[in-house]
């Protein structure tokens, strides 16, 4: 076993036992595969920790630089109260 794959491994133990299924989330990471879109998009983990560090900070405003597919820009947005709003400035792809 490569370290590689022990990561994944630990990788996949914390989505499973901390990150419930979300079906807008694998949503999109169906439509960004579906549109051709790169695989950059932010683990499930990160998009957490993303979440849990808007929510900590009691961010009230979030801007977002290099949106791709919006898979992050979900987990950011969910962290902010009703009166929260969230800029997302797109990437380029071509």
């Amino acid at each position: 076993m490569n370290m590689f794959s022990k990561w994944e491994d630990v990788d996949n133990y914390f989505v499973d036992k901390l990150i419930p299924h979300d079906d807008v989330l694998d949503s999109v990471l169906r439509a960004n595969a579906e549109a051709g879109l790169p695989a950059i998009d932010v683990s499930p983990t990160q998009g957490k920790l993303l979440h849990l560090l808007a929510k900590i900070q009691g961010a009230k405003k979030i801007l977002e630089i290099g949106t791709l597919g919006g898979y992050s820009t979900i987990w950011l947005a969910r962290a902010l109260p009703k009166d929260g709003s969230l800029i997302s400035l797109p990437e380029s792809v071509t």
